[in-house]
C-alpha cells in the first residue's frame, strides 16, 4: 500500500435536493472524476439539468476548475517572441504554426496561451496589427492603391484586408484615406 492508498478522496458537494436546500456530500475517487470530466467535455451533459451542479463539484474536488486555472498564461519573453516575429513578417503568409514554432511551442499551447494571457486571439492580434501597418502605408505611402497596400500588409485578400481595417479603426480603408485628404486639405 502505496501513499496514494492512504489518502482520503476529495470531498465534492454534490446537487441539492429539489424540496430542501441541503447539500450532499460524497466521496469521488479521482477515476470517477476523470470520467465524469470525461462526460462533460463530450457535450453528453449539455442542457441537462444536473450538468451546473455537476461542473461545480468537479471543479471544488480540484477536476475542471484546477485544471484550467494551472494552465499558465504565455510568459513576458514568449510573448515577446510572438510579437517580434509578427512584426518581422507582417507582409508575409504568416501561419500559426509558423508563429509557434518561433516561440518554441506547438500551435494548440500557443493559441490557448496567448489568448489567456492577452485576452484576444492570436489570429486576431495578427490582424489588428497588419490594419495598423496598413494604415501606417496609407498615410506614409498616398500614391499606393489601396489594393497595393493590402498585398504589402500579408492580407490574403482585399476583403480580409477590409474587415480587418474596419474593425481596428473604425471605418473602411478608403473613407480613411478621403478624409485624411480632406483633414490635410484643411490644414
Amino acid at each position: 500500500m502505496d501513499a496514494r492508498d492512504k489518502q482520503d478522496p476529495p470531498q465534492v458537494p454534490g446537487a441539492q435536493q429539489a424540496d430542501s436546500e441541503a447539500t450532499v456530500t460524497f466521496t469521488l475517487s479521482a477515476q470517477a472524476a476523470g470520467a465524469l470530466e470525461a462526460y462533460l467535455r463530450s457535450g453528453a451533459a449539455r442542457g441537462l439539468a444536473f450538468e451546473p451542479a455537476l461542473r461545480q463539484a468537479l471543479g471544488s474536488a480540484g477536476g475542471l476548475a484546477s485544471a484550467r486555472a494551472r494552465r499558465n498564461p504565455l510568459s513576458a519573453r514568449t510573448l515577446r517572441k510572438v510579437h517580434e516575429f509578427v512584426e518581422a513578417n507582417l507582409g508575409r503568409d504568416i501561419r500559426v504554426a509558423d508563429i509557434a514554432a518561433a516561440a518554441f511551442l506547438s500551435p494548440c499551447h500557443l493559441g490557448h496561451g496567448y489568448r489567456e494571457a492577452t485576452g484576444e486571439s492570436l489570429w486576431q492580434y495578427v490582424l489588428r496589427r497588419r490594419a495598423e501597418y496598413a494604415r501606417s502605408l496609407i498615410d506614409s505611402q498616398p500614391q499606393c492603391t489601396l489594393a497595393e497596400v493590402a498585398a504589402q500588409c500579408g492580407f490574403e485578400s482585399y476583403g480580409q484586408f477590409i474587415a480587418a481595417f474596419r474593425k481596428t479603426h473604425g471605418l473602411v480603408p478608403g473613407d480613411y484615406r478621403r478624409l485624411r485628404a480632406a483633414m490635410q486639405e484643411s490644414t
